[in-house]
């Protein structure tokens, strides 16, 4: 993806394409964390910061991974918002996450 994306725009799109379906209130979660993540990066002052850009979309992807993990252990065909606390839990601190 693009590293001349917003990092908004760069971290929906990856939610949106994830292979693993997302429940609608799980969705409502993602975002309001990306939401999270862009004004803290934007608050860091990473807003132009490449590498900082490419590490939240990393961790990004990593977050969603631990939740399709989760989900599997959990018996869910799909991300739930348990997914994503367990998730959270498990891994953070993760920039710009947690």
């Amino acid at each position: 993806m693009s590293g001349t994306l917003p990092l908004k725009t760069r971290l929906t799109a990856i939610m949106k394409s994830w292979a693993f379906p997302i429940s609608p209130g799980c969705q409502q979660g993602l975002e309001q964390l990306i939401d999270q993540a862009v004004v803290k990066v934007h608050t860091a002052g990473f807003s132009s910061n490449t590498q900082k850009l490419n590490e939240a979309q990393r961790n990004f992807e990593k977050l969603l991974i631990e939740m399709t993990w989760e989900a599997g252990q959990q018996g869910f065909k799909e991300l739930h918002e348990p997914t994503l606390l367990a998730a959270l839990a498990r891994i953070c601190p993760l920039f710009p996450f947690c």
